[in-house]
């Protein structure tokens, strides 16, 4: 059935003009119950078109407005880029900070994960690792196996294996860095991004309008499974990261927008039922309904200060097999680890970047010689400068670790750590939850970036606008229109995706599923007479233009074919069509 419902037209013109004179009187039907034209039937219907201009009508848009647009046009309005790498360095010294009794609460893999946090050379346990040998070399001329490691590595006994602030750097740069949505964004086409594509700030979550309307809660599905080239369905797809996320949204934040625009809609007819429906004229016309010259064409209230994303819960994916260090130099400069072969979301390929960038920004060349009591090397142990660290015995005290990066080294140990307390390979996914991360707002910066991404991209807004001026009414087919200026004739318009009429959640109501969209003038549908030509700015729709006598065919979304005969018009604003089913 049909939906009628009042707008933005009803709204304005019985608050600021009363009763409108110097036009055709308007008769409403009386209403009836639409039901499928029968093949051979004709039925004469008459369309009225009629404009009314409302300049410079503020209409407020509240959260619940909002909320009823389509999640794709909220989230692609984009806000700012939020560095995440204070936030998530406070979340994992946090980890590493638990207290005994709150450690055990965690799940086995988030315990693994804060001991690796932890792990210094003082309390590191090297067994079943390459570094084992280590053990036995140090015993062997009395020194600690905690002091030879940490000379390896050219820190304090107690001092971090890896720092939390490497640890963050790394999650973001590789887990988020190699997430498309954490990549690229939508927006303006111009010279220097042709494909609307603009680049996201390195380690930054970018925030947009859906995320203030729906306080975050499409985190997990923005940065859910995504795969790396959509167009290849053979490529590789990100698993994705975020799990859980909440957020806080003021109730009271509300956007003002002013318009310009023809508030009546397109009159047109529903092809099944020859039901003569209304098409919401704001789609045709969006890049005229703002005036973007006035400052105060949109403004924004109820905006805080702040944002907080209350929780966002992060995991980290491991893989199914023990991936091992590397053995050898080439290829540079990172070695023959399987684990620079793995996609970058996995916890292998994360530990062994981690590793790297403690290794080259952390550990300079040096060589430590340990001696008997006798003042006789015992063994020494080099990195040079590319990581590349060989241990060298000069007397019968054991057997050294074969010669490898120390990275590949310390990424061993991290894996072998990782799965204490009888956990699996595959079984030692990581989680952890991101609290209370506040994100600062410049109201007046977010206010502007809001009307550039719009003044940018006014199709955008076509949700937006279509939510104050609400007047579709049925699902037509065609509608008919006259020009504005300068061309007096009457055309007939075949609707696109656009035109079709919402549901409560702002979404389209119907599939648009015309296999050939326009208007022919042969039963068959092989001689089209309509086009996309440029009328009053419009050129998506097909259009014809018609005059008494005319006799034209088309075919509606289920595949149904019609033809319609032109009459005489009834008045100067009015069309009147004879609407036949063939077949």
């Amino acid at each position: 059935m049909p939906t009628r419902r009042l707008a933005l037209a009803t709204s304005v013109v019985t608050a600021l003009l009363g009763p409108v004179g110097c036009i055709d009187e308007v008769a409403v039907p009386a209403a009836e119950d639409p039901i499928e034209a029968a093949i051979g039937q004709p039925k004469r219907v008459v369309l009225r078109s009629l404009r009314f201009e409302v300049d410079d009508f503020e209409q407020a848009v509240n959260l619940e407005q909002m909320r009823k647009l389509p999640r794709k046009v909220l989230d692609d309005l984009w806000l700012l880029d939020f560095d995440l790498t204070e936030s998530v360095t406070v979340v994992l010294d946090e980890l590493r900070a638990l207290p005994p009794a709150e450690a055990d609460a965690l799940a086995p893999a988030a315990q693994n994960l804060r001991r690796l946090l932890n792990m210094n050379p003082d309390n590191v346990d090297l067994e079943g690792t390459q570094l084992e040998e280590l053990i036995a070399l140090s015993a062997s001329v009395g020194v600690p196996p905690a002091r030879a490691l940490a000379a390896l590595m050219q820190i304090g006994v107690t001092d971090d294996a890896i720092p939390p602030k490497v640890v963050s750097e790394t999650f973001l740069d590789e887990l988020l860095g190699s997430h498309p949505a954490a990549q690229s964004r939508q927006g303006a086409v111009d010279a220097d991004h042709p494909d609307g594509l603009w680049p996201i700030a390195a380690r930054s979550l970018p925030i947009t309008l859906g995320d203030i309307v729906y306080a975050f809660e499409s985190l997990p599905e923005r940065f859910g499974p995504a795969s790396l080239d959509p167009d290849d369905p053979n490529a590789l797809v990100h698993p994705g990261f975020v799990l859980a996320a909440s957020g806080i949204t003021e109730d009271a934040f509300t956007m003002y927008v002013r318009v310009n625009l023809n508030a009546l809609p397109y009159k047109g007819v529903d092809l099944t039922t020859s039901y003569v429906a209304s098409v919401n004229s704001t789609a045709s016309q969006i890049r005229d309904v703002f005036d973007f010259s006035n400052p105060d064409w949109i403004r924004v209230e109820g905006l805080s200060k702040n944002l907080t994303i209350s929780e966002m819960t992060v995991r980290v994916l491991e893989d199914d097999a023990f991936v091992p260090g590397g053995d050898a130099r080439e290829p540079l400069p990172t070695g023959n680890s399987p684990a620079w072969g793995l996609p970058p979301w996995l916890f292998e390929r994360l530990i062994a970047e981690m590793a790297r960038r403690r290794t080259v920004e952390g550990i300079g060349p040096h060589c430590d010689q340990y001696k008997l009591a006798t003042d006789v090397v015992a063994f020494e142990a080099c990195v040079d400068d590319t990581g590349w660290t060989e241990m060298t015995t000069f007397t019968d005290v054991g057997n050294p670790p074969p010669p490898a990066y120390l990275w590949d080294m310390l990424s061993e140990v991290a894996q072998v750590r990782l799965h204490d307390g009888g956990l699996a390979e595959g079984d030692a996914d990581v989680e952890f939850t991101l609290r209370d991360i506040v994100i600062p707002l410049d109201q007046a910066a977010i206010v502007k970036q809001i009307k550039v991404n719009l003044e940018r991209n006014p199709e955008a807004l076509i949700g937006i606008t279509e939510q104050l001026n609400d007047n579709a009414d049925g699902d037509a087919d065609f509608y008919y229109f006259k020009p504005s200026a300068g061309d007096s004739g009457d055309y007939l318009f075949f609707v696109t995706a656009d035109d079709l009429r919402k549901d409560a959640d702002g979404l389209p109501a119907r599939p648009y599923e015309y296999e050939r969209p326009g208007f022919f003038a042969d039963p068959e549908l092989t001689d089209k007479r309509s086009s996309k030509a440029d009328i009053d700015g419009d050129t998506s729709h097909e259009k014809v233009r018609v005059a008494p006598g005319d006799v034209l065919y088309l075919e509606d979304d289920d595949r149904r074919r019609y033809k319609i005969a032109v009459l005489d018009k009834p008045s100067a604003n009015n069309l009147a069509l004879e609407v036949t089913r063939t077949r």
